[in-house]
């Protein structure tokens, strides 16, 4: 009987264990929920970029005509400078452009993080031109409709400079502030200023005073190798949005700091001064002959050298960007701008409408920076996977500097960006 009964637990622990394996490999899909083991991929939240590229040439005063008479050559007539010189309606005339790229990103929000890392780079190049009223109608016609008057000639001067930028620093996802430690590097430069200079001749004509402090900069060295400069500057936004008031401020600011000049660029200053009185005339115009009979005193220095190091200001610019939100439809927007080299400030305001979920466009009215008053006409275009591409031109007949539609266009330029 022991022998029977081990015999019977042997069987039924064999048919025990052959059904557990049926149960495990035949029936599984019956008997388990196999929603309890399947692998829940989590939908990552993409890297946010901007990639942005403009070219923008503004006046107040020289139309697209005007240079391009001066670059074709010929005869200049007063039907072209008359014109010009009525427009200088301010003590200066103003001529300026800057063109480059800039790409910024930033990375994607992780659960529980209050920042987020950001950053960006580019490069700009920026020409900055102005002059006094006298110095530019001294320079086309002469001293002949100014005799008895001062002709000032300080705070003329031209500068250029190419800047390259490197940016890091964090973004706060809830109020979306955004603040960037820049490397900046001028790559190459150049300047001629004139702090002080003044031109008087006496309303007979016979007697002349002048004089004229200039220096001029060039951020190369002597055997024309770039001597760059390199500076750090803060760079951000601060947004600031009421939840009970359907307005939006945007405060920016970009290159806050200083730039480092290494020794080595060359330096030309001039002063050089003139005073003459009782000039005999002969016939109807002063001649060589007859200053050096005359009582003549000058003074004049010309010193070159190599610049020692310095600090300068990096073209720093600040603006603030308004928002008003009229409608679903319709929003009110407005902005000012200083710095970059500017010589004026920059305000503008305008129209913003969304025409659907695809298409939103503006239009704006400009005045300042270099410039008179224009206008500027944008589009933004929404694309597939959040892309968004928008293109902005100002002063649209500008473009068109070649043709007598653009003749007596002042400002010109276009702005593209694609972001996601």
């Amino acid at each position: 009987m022991k022998k029977f009964g081990l015999i019977l637990l042997i069987v039924g622990l064999g048919f025990s264990n052959g059904f557990s394996q049926v149960y495990t490999t035949t029936e599984s899909s019956i008997f388990r929920n196999d929603s309890l083991f399947k692998v829940v991929k989590k939908e990552k939240t993409p890297l946010s970029y901007s990639c942005e590229a403009w070219a923008i040439q503004t006046s107040n005063t020289i139309t697209a005509g005007f240079m391009n008479t001066l670059a074709e050559g010929g005869f200049i007539s007063r039907d072209f400078l008359d014109p010009i010189l009525d427009a200088h309606t301010g003590p200066k005339g103003y001529i300026g452009a800057t063109t480059g790229f800039n790409i910024s990103w930033t990375s994607a929000p992780k659960k529980d993080k209050v920042w987020s890392v950001c950053g960006s780079f580019g490069s700009e190049a920026i020409v900055d031109g102005r002059w006094t009223t006298d110095l530019f109608e001294l320079a086309w016609y002469g001293n002949a409709s100014s005799t008895g008057e001062v002709n000032v000639l300080s705070g003329s001067g031209i500068r250029a400079g190419v800047f390259n930028r490197f940016s890091i620093g964090g973004y706060k996802n809830d109020t979306r502030q955004r603040i960037e430690l820049s490397l900046v590097q001028r790559l190459v430069g150049a300047e001629w200023t004139t702090p002080y200079g003044y031109l008087y001749v006496s309303e007979n004509a016979d007697s002349v005073e002048s004089y004229l402090q200039s220096e001029a900069r060039l951020h190369f060295g002597e055997n024309r190798e770039f001597t760059p400069a390199y500076g750090i500057g803060i760079s951000g936004n601060v947004p600031i949005v009421p939840r009970e008031f359907p307005l939006e401020v945007n405060i920016n600011f970009q290159d806050v700091g200083l730039l480092f000049e290494p020794e080595g660029s060359r330096v030309y200053w001039v002063q050089d001064g003139l005073t003459t009185t009782g000039l005999p005339v002969y016939g109807d115009s002063l001649t060589w002959e007859s200053i050096y009979n005359g009582t003549v005193s000058t003074d004049s220095v010309v010193q070159t050298g190599t610049s020692v190091s310095r600090m300068v200001l990096l073209p720093a610019k600040l603006g603030v960007n308004l928002k008003y939100k009229y409608s679903d439809k319709i929003s009110v927007n407005g902005s000012i701008y200083t710095g970059g080299w500017m010589p004026r400030y920059l305000i503008s305001g305008g129209l913003e409408m969304i025409r659907n979920d695809d298409l939103t466009w503006g239009v704006n009215y400009k005045d300042g920076g270099w410039g008179n008053s224009r206008f500027e006409i944008w589009a933004k275009i929404n694309t597939q996977n959040k892309r968004v591409i928008y293109l902005c031109v100002e002063e649209p007949a500008g473009l068109f500097f070649r043709e007598d539609t653009g003749a007596q266009t002042t400002c010109r330029g276009i702005t593209l960006r694609f972001e996601r």
